[in-house]
């Protein structure tokens, strides 16, 4: 777990020296920083770079959480499954069907879409990140 921790706390420092660097003075320039970019190659460097890596931690983390939370719902449903075959419970599956709506799926569903289109170009690069972190982790 604390490595995990170590891997957020880097990427946290990585982001946060990329953005150190823009605040900088000009007066010093370290070996490598000799190089001017143009404002908006910076801007699509810092929401591409910024988008990957967060979607990459994310991605990494939510895997890991995914993993214990299955092994807890599925030792959970096998339990009640059980249960219910010798019947210790009874489960009344219509009384669960009216209980959760189908408007609250579609609603859930639009707001995630417009939350996802809000900023384009990072949430492509988060996607893209998540994706490559969720496959590593």
């Amino acid at each position: 777990m604390q490595r995990y921790f170590s891997v957020i706390a880097l990427l946290l420092f990585i982001t946060a020296s990329l953005g150190a660097q823009e605040v900088a003075s000009a007066g010093a320039v370290a070996p490598g920083q000799g190089i001017a970019l143009p404002d908006d190659v910076k801007f699509i460097l810092m929401t591409l770079g910024g988008g990957g890596l967060a979607g990459w931690a994310v991605g990494f983390t939510l895997k890991k959480v995914a993993k214990l939370a299955a092994l807890v719902l599925g030792v959970g449903f096998i339990s009640i499954q059980y249960l219910a075959y010798n019947r210790y419970i009874t489960i009344d599956w219509e009384r669960i069907k009216t209980t959760v709506p189908d408007e609250s799926i579609e609603q859930s569903a639009s707001s995630l879409m417009s939350v996802l289109t809000y900023n384009l170009p990072f949430a492509g690069s988060f996607v893209v990140g998540f994706w490559m972190g969720f496959r590593k982790g």
